[in-house]
Protein backbone atom coordinates (compact mmCIF):
# COMPACT_ATOMS: atom_id res chain seq x y z
CA UNK A 1 0.00 0.00 0.00
CA UNK A 2 1.10 3.78 -0.76
CA UNK A 3 0.39 7.15 0.45
CA UNK A 4 1.47 9.27 -1.42
CA UNK A 5 2.14 7.49 -4.77
CA UNK A 6 0.06 5.51 -7.37
CA UNK A 7 2.40 2.11 -6.40
CA UNK A 8 1.19 -0.43 -3.56
CA UNK A 9 3.99 -1.46 -0.72
CA UNK A 10 3.53 -2.53 2.59
CA UNK A 11 4.33 0.53 4.87
CA UNK A 12 7.33 0.68 7.37
CA UNK A 13 6.12 -0.45 10.68
CA UNK A 14 6.88 2.75 13.09
CA UNK A 15 7.77 2.28 16.96
CA UNK A 16 4.13 3.16 18.24
CA UNK A 17 2.03 1.11 16.11
CA UNK A 18 4.61 -1.40 16.38
CA UNK A 19 4.08 -1.61 20.41
CA UNK A 20 0.62 -1.49 20.12
CA UNK A 21 0.19 -4.21 17.89
CA UNK A 22 2.81 -6.91 19.91
CA UNK A 23 0.54 -5.46 23.03
CA UNK A 24 -2.88 -6.39 21.88
CA UNK A 25 -1.56 -9.68 20.58
CA UNK A 26 -0.22 -10.72 23.67
CA UNK A 27 -3.66 -10.37 25.10
CA UNK A 28 -5.20 -11.66 22.81
CA UNK A 29 -2.98 -15.07 23.12
CA UNK A 30 -3.59 -14.68 26.85
CA UNK A 31 -7.38 -14.67 26.31
CA UNK A 32 -7.33 -17.45 23.92
CA UNK A 33 -4.96 -19.58 26.25
CA UNK A 34 -8.21 -18.52 29.15
CA UNK A 35 -10.70 -19.96 27.13
CA UNK A 36 -12.43 -15.94 26.91
CA UNK A 37 -12.53 -15.07 30.94
CA UNK A 38 -10.84 -11.44 29.67
CA UNK A 39 -13.82 -10.90 27.63
CA UNK A 40 -16.50 -13.33 28.10
CA UNK A 41 -19.25 -12.29 30.48
CA UNK A 42 -19.74 -15.64 31.65
CA UNK A 43 -15.62 -15.71 32.35
CA UNK A 44 -15.94 -12.72 34.38
CA UNK A 45 -14.85 -9.73 31.70
CA UNK A 46 -11.83 -8.71 33.30
CA UNK A 47 -11.06 -6.14 30.53
CA UNK A 48 -14.73 -5.85 28.77
CA UNK A 49 -16.16 -2.45 28.84
CA UNK A 50 -19.57 -2.06 29.99
CA UNK A 51 -21.33 0.70 32.04
CA UNK A 52 -22.27 -1.39 35.32
CA UNK A 53 -18.17 -2.67 34.98
CA UNK A 54 -17.02 0.79 35.17
CA UNK A 55 -18.23 1.13 38.97
CA UNK A 56 -17.02 -2.13 40.04
CA UNK A 57 -14.08 -2.41 42.75
CA UNK A 58 -14.41 0.99 44.13
CA UNK A 59 -14.28 2.81 40.90
CA UNK A 60 -11.21 0.42 39.87
CA UNK A 61 -12.98 -0.90 37.16
CA UNK A 62 -12.87 2.20 35.47
CA UNK A 63 -9.51 1.63 33.81
CA UNK A 64 -11.75 -1.06 31.60
CA UNK A 65 -11.88 2.09 29.28
CA UNK A 66 -8.33 1.67 28.66
CA UNK A 67 -7.86 -2.11 28.71
CA UNK A 68 -11.03 -3.09 26.57
CA UNK A 69 -9.24 -1.45 23.55
CA UNK A 70 -6.69 -4.08 23.55
CA UNK A 71 -8.98 -7.06 24.36
CA UNK A 72 -10.61 -9.21 21.35
CA UNK A 73 -12.77 -11.91 21.26
CA UNK A 74 -10.56 -15.32 21.03
CA UNK A 75 -13.14 -16.85 18.48
CA UNK A 76 -13.40 -14.40 16.17
CA UNK A 77 -10.17 -14.10 14.51
CA UNK A 78 -11.37 -11.79 11.76
CA UNK A 79 -12.19 -9.04 14.29
CA UNK A 80 -8.54 -8.99 15.30
CA UNK A 81 -7.08 -9.15 12.16
CA UNK A 82 -8.50 -6.42 10.69
CA UNK A 83 -8.29 -4.24 13.79
CA UNK A 84 -4.94 -4.92 13.40
CA UNK A 85 -4.42 -4.23 9.55
CA UNK A 86 -6.35 -1.02 9.72
CA UNK A 87 -3.95 -0.01 12.60
CA UNK A 88 -0.66 -1.26 10.86
CA UNK A 89 -1.69 0.09 7.82
CA UNK A 90 -3.65 3.70 8.52
CA UNK A 91 -1.81 4.36 11.83
CA UNK A 92 1.66 3.95 10.49
CA UNK A 93 0.70 6.98 8.36
CA UNK A 94 -0.77 8.87 11.18
CA UNK A 95 2.30 7.94 13.12
CA UNK A 96 4.82 10.32 10.86
CA UNK A 97 2.74 13.36 12.06
CA UNK A 98 1.48 12.59 15.40
CA UNK A 99 4.95 11.08 16.77
CA UNK A 100 5.35 7.96 19.35
CA UNK A 101 3.20 10.17 22.12
CA UNK A 102 0.39 11.72 20.03
CA UNK A 103 -0.19 8.11 18.22
CA UNK A 104 -0.44 6.45 21.84
CA UNK A 105 -2.83 9.24 22.85
CA UNK A 106 -4.85 9.23 19.46
CA UNK A 107 -5.29 5.17 20.13
CA UNK A 108 -6.43 5.36 24.02
CA UNK A 109 -8.46 8.54 23.89
CA UNK A 110 -10.48 7.78 20.28
CA UNK A 111 -10.96 4.09 22.26
CA UNK A 112 -12.43 5.92 25.01
CA UNK A 113 -14.17 8.68 23.19
CA UNK A 114 -15.73 5.45 21.11
CA UNK A 115 -16.30 3.72 24.17
CA UNK A 116 -18.50 6.67 25.74
CA UNK A 117 -20.62 6.99 22.90
CA UNK A 118 -21.40 3.29 22.51
CA UNK A 119 -22.90 3.96 26.24
CA UNK A 120 -24.75 6.66 25.39
CA UNK A 121 -26.30 4.74 22.15
CA UNK A 122 -26.81 1.77 23.66
CA UNK A 123 -28.61 3.22 27.05
CA UNK A 124 -30.72 4.78 24.45
CA UNK A 125 -31.35 1.63 22.89
CA UNK A 126 -31.95 -0.58 26.42
CA UNK A 127 -28.43 -2.69 26.03
CA UNK A 128 -25.61 -0.56 28.17
CA UNK A 129 -24.21 -3.38 30.29
CA UNK A 130 -22.97 -5.29 26.86
CA UNK A 131 -19.72 -6.03 27.17
CA UNK A 132 -17.54 -4.24 24.32
CA UNK A 133 -14.09 -5.16 23.41
CA UNK A 134 -12.08 -4.51 20.53
CA UNK A 135 -9.83 -1.84 19.63
CA UNK A 136 -12.33 -0.64 16.64
CA UNK A 137 -13.02 2.40 17.89
CA UNK A 138 -9.62 3.53 17.84
CA UNK A 139 -9.15 2.34 14.61
CA UNK A 140 -11.20 4.12 13.15
CA UNK A 141 -9.98 7.33 14.66
CA UNK A 142 -6.70 6.39 12.48
CA UNK A 143 -9.08 5.55 9.21
CA UNK A 144 -10.00 9.35 9.19
CA UNK A 145 -6.97 10.33 10.18
CA UNK A 146 -5.17 8.64 7.63
CA UNK A 147 -7.72 10.07 5.45
CA UNK A 148 -7.73 13.06 6.31
CA UNK A 149 -3.94 13.24 5.64
CA UNK A 150 -3.71 12.28 2.15
CA UNK A 151 -7.68 11.66 0.96
CA UNK A 152 -6.82 11.02 -2.24
CA UNK A 153 -3.95 8.20 -1.41
CA UNK A 154 -4.75 4.82 -3.28
CA UNK A 155 -5.82 1.80 -1.42
CA UNK A 156 -7.05 -1.85 -2.00
CA UNK A 157 -10.88 -2.33 -0.66
CA UNK A 158 -11.25 -6.40 -1.63
CA UNK A 159 -9.86 -6.30 -4.61
CA UNK A 160 -10.74 -2.53 -5.86
CA UNK A 161 -8.20 0.63 -5.96
CA UNK A 162 -10.67 3.21 -4.19
CA UNK A 163 -9.42 6.49 -2.83
CA UNK A 164 -8.97 6.75 0.85
CA UNK A 165 -11.17 9.23 2.12
CA UNK A 166 -13.94 7.36 -0.16
CA UNK A 167 -13.09 4.51 1.69
CA UNK A 168 -13.22 6.75 4.95
CA UNK A 169 -16.86 8.13 4.36
CA UNK A 170 -18.32 4.77 2.82
CA UNK A 171 -17.34 2.76 6.60
CA UNK A 172 -18.72 6.37 8.08
CA UNK A 173 -21.42 6.26 6.17
CA UNK A 174 -22.74 2.42 7.11
CA UNK A 175 -22.15 3.07 10.74
CA UNK A 176 -24.57 6.20 11.07
CA UNK A 177 -26.83 3.71 8.62
CA UNK A 178 -26.50 1.06 10.91
CA UNK A 179 -27.14 3.09 13.97
CA UNK A 180 -30.16 4.13 12.53
CA UNK A 181 -31.41 0.98 11.93
CA UNK A 182 -30.78 -0.02 15.32
CA UNK A 183 -32.92 2.54 16.71
CA UNK A 184 -35.79 1.48 14.65
CA UNK A 185 -35.31 -2.40 14.59
CA UNK A 186 -33.64 -2.84 18.03
CA UNK A 187 -29.91 -3.42 18.73
CA UNK A 188 -29.06 -6.55 16.79
CA UNK A 189 -25.86 -7.49 18.20
CA UNK A 190 -22.26 -8.30 17.40
CA UNK A 191 -21.12 -4.97 16.23
CA UNK A 192 -20.79 -1.52 18.11
CA UNK A 193 -21.22 1.07 15.87
CA UNK A 194 -21.48 3.66 18.20
CA UNK A 195 -17.86 2.98 19.45
CA UNK A 196 -16.48 3.16 15.39
CA UNK A 197 -18.21 7.01 14.94
CA UNK A 198 -16.94 8.02 18.12
CA UNK A 199 -13.30 6.98 17.08
CA UNK A 200 -14.27 8.47 13.74
CA UNK A 201 -15.25 11.77 15.18
CA UNK A 202 -11.98 12.22 17.60
CA UNK A 203 -9.49 11.15 14.65
CA UNK A 204 -11.50 14.18 11.87
CA UNK A 205 -11.60 16.48 15.05
CA UNK A 206 -7.66 15.71 15.72
CA UNK A 207 -6.49 16.36 12.73
CA UNK A 208 -8.75 19.45 11.83
CA UNK A 209 -7.44 20.92 15.05
CA UNK A 210 -3.78 19.38 15.25
CA UNK A 211 -4.58 17.73 18.27
CA UNK A 212 -2.16 15.18 20.23
CA UNK A 213 1.14 16.27 17.59
CA UNK A 214 3.92 15.01 19.08
CA UNK A 215 6.12 18.56 17.69
CA UNK A 216 8.95 17.58 19.90
CA UNK A 217 9.46 14.56 16.91
CA UNK A 218 9.00 16.70 14.20
CA UNK A 219 12.00 18.68 16.06
CA UNK A 220 14.26 16.16 15.44
CA UNK A 221 14.08 16.33 19.71
CA UNK A 222 15.21 12.65 21.06
CA UNK A 223 12.43 11.21 22.78
CA UNK A 224 11.93 10.21 26.54
CA UNK A 225 10.13 7.94 28.56
CA UNK A 226 7.07 8.97 30.19
CA UNK A 227 8.36 8.60 33.60
CA UNK A 228 11.97 10.38 32.94
CA UNK A 229 9.76 13.19 31.69
CA UNK A 230 7.82 13.20 34.86
CA UNK A 231 11.02 13.17 36.82
CA UNK A 232 12.11 16.11 34.92
CA UNK A 233 9.03 17.91 35.48
CA UNK A 234 9.06 17.31 39.05
CA UNK A 235 12.78 18.11 39.74
CA UNK A 236 12.49 21.49 37.54
CA UNK A 237 9.34 22.23 39.95
CA UNK A 238 11.64 21.72 42.56
CA UNK A 239 14.27 23.82 41.48
CA UNK A 240 12.57 26.74 41.00
CA UNK A 241 10.49 26.08 44.53
CA UNK A 242 13.76 26.33 45.61
CA UNK A 243 14.63 29.41 43.86
CA UNK A 244 12.12 31.40 44.84
CA UNK A 245 12.55 29.96 49.02
CA UNK A 246 15.88 31.10 48.88
CA UNK A 247 15.07 34.93 47.03
CA UNK A 248 12.71 35.57 49.72
CA UNK A 249 15.11 34.71 52.39
CA UNK A 250 18.02 36.71 51.04
CA UNK A 251 15.01 40.08 51.37
CA UNK A 252 14.05 39.09 54.65
CA UNK A 253 18.02 39.13 55.31
CA UNK A 254 18.58 42.19 53.84
CA UNK A 255 15.33 43.66 55.87
CA UNK A 256 16.74 42.68 59.29
CA UNK A 257 20.67 43.71 58.07
CA UNK A 258 19.41 47.08 57.33
CA UNK A 259 17.41 47.75 60.90
CA UNK A 260 20.70 46.49 63.25
CA UNK A 261 22.82 49.40 60.80
CA UNK A 262 19.96 51.77 61.61
CA UNK A 263 18.75 50.36 65.12
CA UNK A 264 21.48 48.30 66.51
CA UNK A 265 21.37 44.44 67.14
CA UNK A 266 19.30 45.25 70.82
CA UNK A 267 16.69 46.21 68.11
CA UNK A 268 15.51 42.78 66.88
CA UNK A 269 12.94 40.48 68.10
CA UNK A 270 13.65 37.18 69.29
CA UNK A 271 12.77 35.57 65.56
CA UNK A 272 14.42 37.86 63.96
CA UNK A 273 17.42 37.08 66.02
CA UNK A 274 17.05 33.18 65.45
CA UNK A 275 16.41 33.77 61.60
CA UNK A 276 19.85 35.88 61.57
CA UNK A 277 21.65 32.98 63.77
CA UNK A 278 20.49 30.39 61.02
CA UNK A 279 21.69 32.23 58.09
CA UNK A 280 25.12 33.15 59.86
CA UNK A 281 25.12 29.04 60.19
CA UNK A 282 24.11 28.56 56.67
CA UNK A 283 26.45 31.08 55.19
CA UNK A 284 29.64 29.13 57.45
CA UNK A 285 28.93 25.25 56.74
CA UNK A 286 28.56 26.79 52.95
CA UNK A 287 32.09 27.94 53.05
Amino acid sequence: MSYDTPRFHMPTITPAIKHLLILNGIVFLLNALGGGWLSRPDKGAWLAFSWSGLWEGYGLGLVRIVTYQFTHSFRDIFHVLMNMLVLYFFGTMAERRLGYRGTVKLYLIGGAVGALLHVVIAALQGYADVALVGASGACYGFLVYAACMSPRSMVIFIVFPIQLWILAAGLVVIGLYSTFVEFVDGFPGGVSHGAHLGGAALGFLAHKYSWFVDWADHAGTPRQSWFREIGQRFRQRRAESRERHSQQEQLQLDEILDKVKRDGLQSLSPAERRFLERMSKQAKKGD
